[in-house]
């Protein structure tokens, strides 16, 4: 059922203000206000600076762009939108991608099109609410009751595809999926936002994802140090502690004190991590997967440095990404 459909079926109940229900909301408020309750003290972070893949090593080989002609009620929407994320793209300060006009689509790397199109499912939903039983003369409730309430379920769904071609006319990549909204929607409880606003965050949402399997992502990471000080005493924990504390104003202080700790006691995991942490913000992933598989060897069951090496092996097929990218555009 497309959205003209629905239009034509449902005039009355799309062009009316939507509302969401209270009860709804109330429980999404109670479920942020106890995971801020239960959120753990803020720890100190290494600010690391790196380069993610993309999701398609070959749609990251590609130095030039043509966005062709994308069929459906909303594809000229999403090659707008994707257009715009693709010509920002930028690495290490550079431009990844040139853009080139369709018409002269030949003198690009590859040519990008697809469709795009809404549809809207309804149904109705009950749900438990509550409602005031009793007020007093100063409008304060004295007495609830439960109550069951209609409310509409409504499912936007925006289903696409994409195909991107080479110089050649080859197939290099194609898409085909769909993405979903889904809200529930009942009387005298706020507005909401109107159908055409929901297709839109979706076309946006599309957009961003789509750009992901183009091109790597640069990305600052806020890792947590390590600061357990078992195994340190006297002057080694003093000197490890003085490493968290520079981390707030003087990272490479930091890491030369946590370098002190080192010589005075080798093998303390979480030195060696932190020492892993200032390496890979240089870019020396070769030294610190070294340091992250020592502490590996010291403590299998601490999961932590084996997520770090998974990190470096993605910042090193981003830069295998980076440099085929760049090899091409040498040609």
């Amino acid at each position: 059922m497309n959205r003209a459909s629905i239009h034509r079926n449902k005039k009355q109940s799309l062009n009316r203000r939507v509302h969401y229900c209270r009860g709804f909301g109330m429980l999404i408020a109670l479920g942020a206000f106890i995971g801020a309750a239960h959120a753990p003290l803020k720890a100190e972070t290494l600010p690391i600076e790196g380069v993610y893949p993309a999701g398609s090593d070959q749609l990251a080989a590609l130095n030039s762009l043509a966005i062709g002609p994308f069929t459906g009620e909303d594809g000229p929407t999403l090659a707008i939108q994707l257009e715009q994320a693709l010509a920002e793209v930028r690495v290490r300060g550079a431009s990844y991608f040139s853009m080139v006009p369709y018409r002269t689509k030949a003198g690009a790397d590859g040519t990008v099109t697809g469709s795009a199109s809404s549809s809207v499912e309804s149904r109705p939903e009950d749900v438990r609410s509550r409602e005031c039983a009793y007020e007093d003369n100063k409008g304060r409730c004295k007495e609830w009751r439960n109550v069951i309430i209609t409310c509409e379920r409504q499912i936007v769904t925006l289903s696409y595809t994409l195909k991107v071609e080479g110089r050649r006319r080859e197939r290099v990549h194609g898409v085909a999926s769909n993405a979903e909204d889904s809200q529930l929607i009942c009387p005298n409880a706020g507005n909401a936002p109107t159908i055409e606003a929901t297709v839109g965050q979706l076309v946006l949402k599309v957009a961003s994802e789509l750009r992901l399997q183009f091109a790597p992502i640069e990305v600052r990471d806020e890792i947590r140090v390590k600061e357990g000080t078992d195994g340190l005493q006297n002057d080694a924990k003093k000197k490890f502690k003085e490493g968290i504390r520079l981390t707030k104003r003087n990272v490479t202080s930091a890491c030369t004190v946590w370098q002190e700790v080192d010589q005075l006691v080798p093998d303390h995991g979480p030195t060696l991590f932190n020492l892993g942490l200032c390496a890979e913000s240089l870019r020396d992933y070769d030294a610190a997967e070294t340091l992250y598989r020592r502490v590996f060897e010291l403590n299998r069951s601490e999961r932590y440095a084996n997520e770090a090496i998974d990190r470096l092996n993605r910042r090193r097929h981003a830069e295998r990404q980076i440099a085929s990218h760049n090899a091409k555009s040498r040609r």
